[in-house]
């Protein structure tokens, strides 16, 4: 009998209730046979206030499994304590909490159930310690900052994406599998429907009107046809009515073939595929659509919207609208007008909607089985929906040349890095942007030419070296030996023509940059005023912050210290320095900015 409610507990919500939910049948919840009904029903309360639009139980699944934790819950004090049916949630200690954990895993079969089992009961305590903590003991909010004392049975393993040319062969047999298809259901099929009748009056011999019968009642089981015949065993060859279903109906092959190009051309979560309804096509425009899906685990944010190209079905709209084609009958004999994977089963043949399962007897597996399709290993290949996916944010993540905050849209930045592109199939992308990045580099610091007194005499008397020596052409030896191409801290191969600028205008940046250009070239002439600088870095240092000179001034400093120096012979670096200590290093500043020849 349900329990009857006194004055005292008049606030309390009810143990018999119903749960709405907008895309799913009502779900009718009776908790008053439970043990402990003063506990379950602030639990009860907690769960109704969590079932509403945008709240953390967005299913009927989800509310299932939430019905099971707190029936769970119940049993287990039930059965540890005589007075369960007068215990109220404030009595409910850490301690049970834990004992409850620990039965949980003791009893049942699979730990991660028991995990889940756990998770929904501390859900509930959560949103009770969130919303009315006044409810709970005075220890019970500091043991729900953490989930249980056993720690995560399965922990998660990175799923890996397919290889390229794993996915193009699983591409290649979709697209192959899906021409058949269509034509089988759309041509064929259509034109042997065509030239039945009622086999009533046609007779139940002819696969024409046997087929206009499954058109008519939505399918035909070998009894059915035998009566028809006045016979009660089955003729040779029987009545080949598997083949006659397929010619009206999509299998699961077939819409596993579609489902597959789906979720490698747009990267939805599988349950999300799953889910996808009649409807799920929105604002058609300019050749794109948006796809309506649902992700129940994304909760209060459930509902979402993707906006794909729409065409032929080499595009995620058109394959929708393809799967909408294919299903149309078999979603009108199930009178199932929501769901999009409506198939025929061929093992007992009967019309239902398709689960998209990738288990051994699944649509999926047969695919791989009738296209011989293996994986880089050559053994059979094991199609997994969440590789898939995978998959697609590899091909992406390769597309854009590694962009992580593209990757992660959908996600947050620490979710996209690690289980998308941390993953084994990006391996070899991210050595070599490392081995792109370290060329680079290194390019960079090679690309400064330094000339010593030799290099000079060298391209003075033999023009023909200067590009190998100089990397200027024979034309611009002259200008270069004479001083005409020199800036402050360095000869310039082409002033108008900056990699920090406009072509055609003159460079943009500070004189100290020069010598982390491209176009720089250091004659010995040169070096006294190299010094003098290095002389003035030395001083900014004691002046500004480290980690500001180290921005502004690091590279520039190693640079004369490790590639500069180091190519001219010790007697004319000192003679150099010799010369630069001859004035204060700020005199060997350029006239523009008050150096040496400055006007008054």
């Amino acid at each position: 009998m349900p329990e009857v409610a006194t004055d005292s507990e008049e606030h309390i919500p009810p143990l018999v209730f119903t749960l709405r939910f907008p895309r799913d049948p009502d779900f009718n919840v009776d908790l008053s046979a439970e043990s402990c009904p003063r506990l379950v029903r602030h639990l009860a309360a907690a769960l109704r206030q969590m079932a509403q639009v945008g709240g953390r139980v967005a299913t009927r699944a989800t509310a299932y499994t939430y019905i099971g934790g707190i029936r769970k819950l119940a049993a287990f004090l039930g059965a540890h304590l005589h007075d369960a049916g007068q215990m109220t949630l404030d009595a409910f200690t850490p301690q049970l909490l834990d004992m409850f954990e620990s039965q949980l895993y003791a009893t049942m079969a699979v730990p991660r159930t028991a995990y889940g089992q756990l998770a929904v009961v501390v859900a509930m305590l959560r949103h009770l310690r969130n919303t009315t903590p006044q409810l709970l003991h005075p220890d019970m909010p500091a043991r729900l900052r953490f989930l249980g004392r056993h720690p995560y049975p399965h922990p998660v393993q990175k799923v890996d994406a397919y290889a390229p040319e794993t996915a193009a062969q699983l591409r290649a047999a979709c697209r192959e599998h899906l021409r058949g298809t269509v034509r089988r259901i759309t041509v064929d099929g259509e034109e042997v429907l065509t030239a039945g009748v009622d086999p009533r009056l046609g007779g139940w011999t002819s696969e024409a009107n046997l087929l206009w019968e499954i058109d008519r009642r939505g399918t035909v089981h070998e009894p059915d046809v035998l009566i028809g015949l006045g016979l009660t065993k089955r003729p040779p060859g029987g009545f080949r009515l598997k083949e006659l279903h397929q010619l009206v109906y999509p299998t699961e092959v077939d819409l596993a073939a579609i489902a597959i190009l789906l979720i490698l051309d747009t990267g939805l979560e599988p349950e999300a595929v799953r889910g996808l309804r009649v409807d799920c096509l929105r604002n058609p425009s300019a050749g794109h659509v948006e796809i309506d899906y649902l992700k129940r685990r994304r909760h209060g944010e459930e509902h979402g919207r993707l906006r794909v190209r729409d065409g032929n079905s080499a595009t995620p709209g058109g394959l929708i609208r393809l799967a909408l084609r294919l299903t149309r009958r078999a979603r009108g004999q199930l009178g199932d007008s929501a769901s999009l994977w409506v198939c025929v089963q061929n093992d007992v043949i009967r019309l239902a909607p398709s689960r998209l399962g990738t288990h051994p007897t699944s649509g999926a597996a047969a695919l791989v089985a009738r296209y011989g399709l293996t994986d880089i290993d050559g053994d059979p290949l094991n199609v997994n929906l969440q590789r898939l996916r995978k998959t697609y944010k590899a091909e992406f993540y390769r597309t854009t040349g590694g962009q992580l905050p593209l990757l992660a849209r959908g996600h947050s930045s620490e979710v996209a890095a690690d289980r998308y592109a941390d993953i084994p199939a990006l391996r070899g992308l991210h050595e070599t942007a490392i081995t792109d990045g370290l060329t680079e580099a290194l390019t960079e610091v090679v690309q400064l030419r330094v000339l010593t007194a030799t290099d000079e005499h060298q391209i003075a008397t033999h023009p023909e070296r200067a590009a190998e020596v100089a990397g200027v052409n024979p034309d611009q030896v002259q200008p270069l030996l004479s001083g005409e191409m020199d800036m402050w801290l360095s000869a310039c191969r082409d002033f108008t023509d900056s990699p920090f600028g406009t072509k055609g205008q003159p460079c943009p940046v500070p004189f100290w940059n020069c010598l982390d250009c491209t176009n720089a070239i250091v004659p010995s002439r040169k070096l006294p005023t190299v010094l003098s600088f290095l002389n003035h870095l030395a001083a900014q240092r004691e002046e500004m912050p480290a980690h500001s000179w180290a921005a502004l001034h690091g590279p520039t400093w190693k640079r004369i210290l490790t590639q500069i120096l180091p190519a001219f012979p010790t007697d004319v670096v000192e003679t150099a320095k010799a010369i630069a200590e001859a004035e204060a290093p700020l005199r060997h500043l350029p006239p523009q900015v008050g150096g040496i020849g400055a006007r008054a």
